[in-house]
């Protein structure tokens, strides 16, 4: 009596807990998922919510003068600064790269970037230049001011006191490159 009532309940819990290996999706279930952009359980991404390892943007400084995204001030373009109250924001256009899907469109603007470029220029390289070779203006030269680089090697330095000046303007953070870049801190 036993083994038939073990019996009896082994087929009646085996029957009532099969699972099924399948799930049916209409097609129309399939669409609406793949294609509704507010449907939050689409298999997809919206596009800008990809890391930025998938897509590219444009540089800062190749935003045309004349756009309202530009870094711009009253007197021309503007990068840098060494505060950030200084720096001006603007916005650039990305670009996610081909064979990545994700919802949605595909190029869109990144808001608040700051308008900073970076050139071959760091800072204690020439600090170095200006404390051990500003006599022959090798600071100058490094930083792109030719014309007063000239002037400063003839006079050796403004005979010492150009030198000076010029190395307590770069600890102070006045005298800077002159395609208006902002210093590599680091090598």
């Amino acid at each position: 009596m036993i083994l038939l009532i073990n019996l009896l309940l082994l087929i009646v819990s085996t029957s009532c807990f099969v699972y099924r290996d399948e799930i049916i999706v209409s097609s129309k279930q399939i669409e609406y998922i793949l294609n509704d952009d507010q449907n939050p359980y689409s298999p997809l991404v919206q596009c800008h919510f990809i890391p930025s390892d998938y897509y590219e943007c444009e540089s800062v400084e190749d935003i045309p003068e004349n756009e309202t995204r530009s870094c711009q001030k009253k007197n021309g373009r503007r990068f840098g600064g060494e505060k950030y109250n200084e720096v001006e924001h603007t916005s650039i256009l990305c670009r996610i790269y081909d064979g990545i899907e994700c919802k949605g469109n595909r190029s869109f603007l990144i808001d608040n970037v700051p308008c900073i470029k970076y050139s071959s220029h760091y800072f204690i390289s020439t600090l170095l230049y200006s404390i051990f070779l500003g006599l022959f203006a090798v600071d100058r030269y490094s930083l792109g001011h030719i014309g007063i680089a000239v002037g400063k090697m003839i006079t050796l330095g403004g005979l010492g006191l150009w030198w000076i000046i010029d190395i307590i303007l770069l600890i102070f953070g006045k005298l800077m490159p002159q395609d208006d870049s902002n210093w590599i801190i680091q090598h």
